[in-house]
C-alpha cells in the first residue's frame, strides 16, 4: 500500500521539536505499513542540505524526507512572504513528482496540518486525482485559541475551508476538537484517532527518594499555556514543606523575571528544551505533572506524564475530560484562578501516594500505544482501500 505524507510542521534541523506528535503518528503507523514522508522547512541561514533520513520500525520503514531551503529576501515583508511560499510550495511539488517517479503513484496522500502543505494535497488530487487524508491537530480554529485562524487575511481562510472540505477524510486527536470542527466546517467524513505516546521510552522506573514534592510543567511557554498562573500557584505554597517545580521547554523572559519577582529561584527549575530520552527520565522521577492551559486539542505531555505511571493536574478543559479521570489519574483545577490551583496543588501533595502509578501506565499504553494507534490509521487506510 503506497502511502504519501505530506507534513505542514515536523521536526527538522532548523525547529527539532516542532511537530513531534506528527512524528509520533508516522512511527506509529510505520510498524504496520511503510511510511514515506515529505517536509519543506524555511532556513533563513542557510546552514542545513536536505536530507534522506530512515527510521527502523520494526519490519517497517518510515522515510522521512526533509527539505531545507533559504528564502530570498528584499526590503519588503509582503513580497518576502509570497516568495517563500512560492519556493516552498515549488519544492514540495517536485518531492512529489520525484517520488511518483521512484515509486509509482500512491494510493492517497495523508496531509498532517492543512496549511500550509495542503495546497500541495489540493493539486495532487486536481492533477493525479489522488485523494487525500487530513489529520488536523492545530488548536488555532478553537475560539478561545491565540493565534487564531480568524486573524488570518480571508485568502489564507478561503484556502483553509477549500482544503478541509475537499479530504476525503478528516481525522482529529479528541472529540471535543472533532465536533468543533464538524460543526464549523461542515465535515462529513470523520473520526478521531488520538496523539500516541511511545512506552518504550515513557514507562514506569524506580523513583529516587526525596523530601520535596517535585512537580513538572512541559510547554512552548507561550499564551495557551499559561504558565504565569502556574508560578502564581506555587508562589502561595512557598511556606508549604518543600516543593519543587522543573520547567522544561522554551524559555522567555517574562517566565524568567516573573519566577524572580516571585522568590521562587530556590523552588523552580529551568530546564529548557532537552530531547524525549531525558524528558521521559525527568518525568519518571516526578510526582506529577501540571498542565494548565488555556485551550487545547489534546496534550501530548499528559499521556506521556501517565505512560511513566504519573498522574496529573490540569485545568478543567472539556477535552481533558477525554484523557483525565479524577482521583484516578489525575486532579481537575478550576481555570484560569491560580489560587485554585494552589488549593489542588496542596490537596496532590496530601494524597499523592494513593494514586496506582501501575494502573495508570498499563491503561495509558492500553489506549496510547504505537501499536494501538498506528493500527488505526491502518484500518483507515485499509477501509479506504476497500
Amino acid at each position: 500500500m503506497k502511502v504519501l505524507w505530506l507534513a505542514s510542521n515536523y521536526p527538522s534541523k532548523v525547529h527539532p521539536f516542532d511537530g513531534d506528535f506528527i512524528q509520533r503518528h508516522a512511527m506509529a503507523t510505520a510498524r504496520y505499513c511503510d511510511i514515506d514522508l515529505v517536509h519543506v522547512v524555511k532556513d533563513s541561514s542557510g546552514l542545513f542540505k536536505s536530507e534522506l533520513r530512515e527510521i527502523d520500525c520494526g519490519t517497517r520503514c518510515l522515510r522521512e524526507k526533509i527539505i531545507y531551503y533559504k528564502p530570498f529576501t528584499t526590503s519588503i515583508k509582503i513580497l518576502d512572504r509570497l516568495l517563500s511560499g512560492l519556493r516552498y510550495r515549488r519544492l514540495l511539488k517536485q518531492a512529489v513528482k520525484q517520488y511518483i517517479r521512484d515509486h509509482g503513484m500512491p494510493r492517497f496522500i495523508h496531509l498532517h496540518m492543512a496549511m500550509k502543505a495542503g495546497l500541495t494535497a489540493l493539486w495532487i488530487k486536481r492533477k493525479y486525482k489522488v485523494p487525500y487524508i487530513l489529520s488536523e491537530h492545530w488548536g488555532g480554529y478553537l475560539p478561545e485559541a491565540r493565534p487564531n485562524i480568524k486573524n488570518y487575511h480571508f485568502i489564507y481562510r478561503y484556502y483553509w475551508q477549500k482544503i478541509i472540505s475537499n479530504a476525503k477524510v478528516c481525522t482529529f486527536v479528541s472529540a471535543y476538537f472533532q465536533k468543533y470542527m464538524v460543526e464549523r466546517y461542515h465535515i462529513k467524513n470523520s473520526l478521531v484517532i488520538p496523539n500516541t505516546v511511545n512506552t518504550d521510552l515513557f514507562q514506569p522506573a524506580e523513583k529516587e527518594q526525596m523530601a520535596a514534592t517535585r512537580f513538572i510543567h512541559i510547554s512552548t511557554m507561550i499564551y495557551q499555556k499559561n504558565t504565569e498562573a502556574i508560578l502564581e500557584a506555587c508562589s502561595m505554597l512557598k511556606n508549604e514543606p518543600t516543593v519543587e517545580l522543573e520547567l522544561f521547554g522554551p524559555m522567555n523572559k517574562s517566565i524568567r523575571n516573573l519566577i524572580i519577582d516571585s522568590g521562587l529561584q530556590n523552588g523552580v527549575f529551568i530546564r529548557g528544551e532537552v530531547d524525549h530520552d531525558i524528558l521521559s527520565k525527568a518525568i519518571q522521577q516526578s510526582d506529577a505533572l501540571i498542565l494548565y492551559s488555556r485551550f487545547e486539542t489534546f496534550g501530548c505531555v499528559l499521556i506521556e506524564a501517565n505512560a511513566c505511571g504519573v498522574p496529573v493536574i490540569v485545568s478543567d478543559l472539556s477535552v481533558f475530560h477525554e484523557l483525565v479521570t479524577e482521583g484516578i489519574n489525575g486532579i481537575f483545577a478550576e481555570g484560569e484562578n491560580p489560587a485554585a490551583l494552589a488549593e489542588k496543588l496542596k490537596q496532590f501533595i496530601e494524597q499523592k501516594n494513593t494514586f496506582d502509578k501501575t494502573g495508570i501506565a498499563n491503561a495509558t499504553a492500553e489506549k496510547f500505544s504505537f501499536g494501538k494507534v498506528g493500527k488505526q490509521f491502518l484500518d483507515l487506510y485499509t477501509n479506504l482501500k476497500n
